[in-house]
C-alpha cells in the first residue's frame, strides 16, 4: 500500500529477491526515490528479516514492527475486519501518523545465528514426524525403507546444525562471552542462551520492560468492568513466538531450580494468582534480567532482581 497524500495505491509483490526487485522497481515508476520513501513492515520472523534487509540496502529508510502495535492501532481505530489489503493500508497510516523509529539491520553474525537457528526449528518437527510415522506403523517395506533413510538425514541435518551453531559462537568471541553470561541466569541453559542471543539485538533496544513483555508477546489481557470479570486473564500472544516459546521453558527450569523465584512464585500464589499467570509472569520477571545481563555485560545476580526474597 502506496500512500501519496490523499491516494492509496494498493500492489502486492512476492516476497522474494524477485519481488523485492519489482517493488523497487514499481516505486521509481511514481518517480519516488528510496530516500524519499518511508516503509513499514509487521516483524514475521523470517519471512520479514529478508525484505527487511534488501530494502535497507538499496537505501530506504524502513519501520518493523511489532504485530501487537497494528492489533493496537486497529482497536484503536476501531476496525474489526482484517484482510492482507487492510492491514497494508492500516500500516501506512500509522507510518504517516506516528514515524516509528527506523529499522536498524542486526549484525551479520546475529543474522547468520539466527538463520541457523530457524533451519534447526524447521528440521526438528519434520524429524519428530517422521518418528510417529515410523512408529504407527502401516506401510510397505518400500516406504518404510525410504522413511528410515530420510530420519538418518534429517539426524545427520540436524546434528550438523547444531554443530555450525556451536562452531559459529566460537568463531565470534565477544557472542559466546554473551552466550556464557547469560546461562548464568536460572533457568537458561545452552539452547535457550543461543536463541536470546539471536534476539538480543531486538531485546537492546528497548529500555522500558513493557516493550520487552510486547516483543515477546507477554502482555496479559484481562476483562474487567467495574466488579465485573468476564473469562480468565490471558496473555497477548503476539511478537516473537520463538523467543516466548523459549521463555516459557526457562520459566519451568526457573521455577525448578531457583530458591528466589521459588519464593516470588509462593507470593504470587498467596495473592491468588492462577498458576499459567505466575508462569507468565516468572517470563516476564526473566526477560529484563536477560536485557540487564547483556547491557551490564556481568554474570547475573539474582539478590538485585529479588531485593525482598535475597
Amino acid at each position: 500500500m502506496l500512500r501519496l497524500g490523499e491516494r492509496a495505491i494498493h500492489q502486492v509483490f512476492a516476497n522474494t529477491a524477485d519481488g523485492f526487485a519489482a517493488l523497487d522497481g514499481w516505486l521509481s515508476s511514481f518517480a519516488l526515490s528510496p530516500a524519499q520513501v518511508r516503509v513499514c513492515l509487521e516483524a514475521t520472523g523470517s519471512y520479514s528479516d529478508a525484505i527487511a534487509l534488501d530494502l535497507f540496502a538499496r537505501g530506504y529508510t524502513l519501520s518493523v514492527l511489532n504485530p501487537a502495535v497494528l492489533v493496537d492501532y486497529r482497536r484503536s481505530q476501531q476496525i474489526r475486519s482484517k484482510t492482507d489489503k487492510l492491514d497494508a493500508h492500516l500500516l501506512a497510516r500509522y507510518a504517516q501518523e506516528k514515524q516509528p523509529p527506523a529499522y536498524k539491520p542486526l549484525p551479520a553474525e546475529l543474522l547468520s545465528l539466527r538463520a541457523l537457528l530457524h533451519h534447526r526449528d524447521d528440521v526438528h518437527p519434520m524429524l519428530r514426524q517422521e518418528r510417529t510415522r515410523l512408529q504407527a506403523g502401516r506401510m510397505t517395506d518400500g516406504i518404510e525403507q525410504r522413511v528410515r533413510k530420510h530420519i538418518q538425514d534429517l539426524q545427520a541435518d540436524f546434528k550438523a546444525t547444531e554443530g555450525e551453531i556451536k562452531a559459529h559462537l566460537k568463531a565470534h568471541p565477544h557472542l559466546k562471552a554473551i552466550w556464557r553470561r547469560l546461562q548464568t541466569i536460572a533457568g537458561i541453559g545452552w539452547l535457550t542462551a543461543t536463541r536470546l542471543l539471536a534476539h538480543l539485538g531486538e531485546i537492546g533496544r528497548f529500555d522500558k520492560v513493557g516493550s520487552l513483555v510486547s516483543l515477546a508477546g507477554l502482555a496479559v489481557k484481562e476483562h474487567r468492568c467495574g466488579s465485573s470479570v468476564r473469562g480468565k486473564a490471558q496473555i497477548d500472544r503476539h511478537g516473537r513466538k520463538d523467543l516466548r516459546r523459549s521463555m516459557s521453558m526457562s520459566a519451568v527450569v526457573a521455577l525448578r531450580v531457583s530458591p528466589h523465584m521459588q519464593q516470588w512464585a509462593k507470593r504470587l500464589q498467596a495473592a491468588g494468582k492462577a498458576k499459567m499467570m505466575i508462569l507468565v509472569a516468572i517470563m516476564r520477571k526473566l526477560l529484563p534480567i536477560v536485557s540487564g545481563v547483556w547491557k551490564t555485560e556481568q554474570d547475573s545476580q539474582p539478590a538485585l532482581a529479588f531485593p525482598v526474597a535475597a
